[in-house]
């Protein structure tokens, strides 16, 4: 089993497939299987339904950052994290990128005085109210969601992942990804009862493509994308569930800050909430 998981780590930035594992590793095919299978149902692995390619998953990821006492991007982000909650008064989380396809979130900064029992349970906060978004839970990199990991990617890949939403958004994805380019971070403005059907995307890799498309246009009827620049005006009075901005490491979204305001407010302020966001993702050295 160790040989296969170090493979698999060593090939991280590209996930080889069941193939490439026994071709390398000389091990029987049969056995492979087995493993990858057994550590895919453990959470320690993932399959890529369109590629095959097996990559690292969430639970791993979560072993890892324990065994080793600290993960770095999340020792880095924390300060910033703490700052920005200290200026907001809401919460924030941090998303990491596992791969290509996939983040998951790694952690949770809360308000001091948020009513969560003792401060320091107040510091970490409690998950329970947020399912949707649960520490090392894999969230796939599909339209419209996690805007603020596509956004910066190069333009082959914007319209890969543009391509697998309704044609009838891709205008309105295209413009908001370069709105987010402009001006530094993704706006989420879905309501709790979209959290569902975000919940049904993350977990269709083994449904065919058109369920996927389906279920993913259903998400975009339900919800308005993002904001581009003439609905921030100073008064518009706009809600935003999540404001996310990018951490970038040699030109690579790897990790994203995201404040939860879940409020509505002036499109003045959260312009300059946004900012406050971009600023403490700016501020994570990894």
């Amino acid at each position: 089993m160790t040989v296969v998981l170090d493979y698999i780590v060593a090939h991280a930035g590209h996930p080889p497939t069941l193939a490439d594992i026994v071709r390398d590793t000389h091990l029987p095919r049969a056995t492979v299987h087995a493993i990858v299978a057994e550590l895919v149902d453990a959470g320690w692995l993932t399959r890529r339904s369109d590629t095959g390619g097996v990559g690292l998953g969430a639970a791993f990821l979560h072993t890892a950052r324990r065994a080793v006492g600290a993960d770095r991007l999340v020792v880095e982000a924390r300060p910033a994290m703490e700052g920005l909650v200290a200026q907001t008064g809401a919460p924030c989380f941090l998303a990491r990128r596992i791969d290509d396809e996939t983040i998951t979130v790694v952690e949770y900064c809360w308000p001091l005085d948020s009513a969560r029992g003792s401060e320091g349970d107040a510091a970490r906060g409690s998950t329970t109210d947020v399912e949707w978004m649960k520490p090392n839970r894999p969230i796939r990199l599909r339209p419209p969601i996690c805007r603020e990991f596509v956004a910066w990617s190069e333009p082959a890949a914007r319209e890969a992942w543009i391509a697998r939403a309704p044609e009838t958004d891709r205008p309105r994805l295209r413009a908001v990804l370069a709105e987010i380019r402009h001006r530094g971070y993704s706006i989420e403005r879905i309501t709790d009862g979209h959290r569902a059907v975000i919940d049904t995307l993350a977990g269709l890799d083994s449904v065919p493509s058109t369920l996927r498309e389906r279920v993913g246009g259903l998400l975009a009827e339900l919800s308005a994308i993002d904001y581009v620049a003439a609905e921030l005006t100073d008064d518009a009075e706009v809600g935003a569930v999540t404001i996310g901005a990018p951490i970038v490491d040699d030109g690579r979204v790897i990790g994203a800050i995201v404040s939860c305001p879940h409020t509505t407010m002036s499109g003045r302020l959260l312009r300059e909430w946004g900012a406050q966001t971009v600023a403490a993702a700016a501020s994570v050295g990894v």
